[in-house]
């Protein structure tokens, strides 16, 4: 970060880099973790440095746009996940458990 903010001290860099860790960590179950893991980002933390204004408050908004916007995919991916896994319990599983 130092090369796209020389002005920042090195304190101000590592506070931002807290403040960004806080933003990108989503604390999820195993299911979810799994069901997303293999979703990349359309976009890295390097480009988003670089269409953001040489200030804090311009690097952390757009950090926090595109981790809403993973956030909302990923959640959106288990969720569909989670309902497919739901109606086969019902139809395989539950509608069964009567039969013997």
């Amino acid at each position: 970060m130092k090369d796209k903010f020389p002005f920042f001290s090195g304190a101000e860099i590592e506070s931002l880099a807290k403040e960004i860790e806080a933003l990108n960590t989503v604390t999820a179950c195993q299911f979810c973790n799994s069901t997303t893991s293999r979703d990349v980002s359309e976009i890295s933390m390097h480009e988003l440095f670089l269409k953001s204004e040489p200030n804090r408050k311009s690097v952390l908004e757009n950090i926090t746009q595109a981790c809403a916007a993973i956030l909302k995919r990923k959640q959106d991916a288990v969720k569909w996940k989670l309902e497919s896994v739901e109606e086969a319990f019902y139809e395989q599983v539950v509608s069964k458990m009567g039969d013997s």
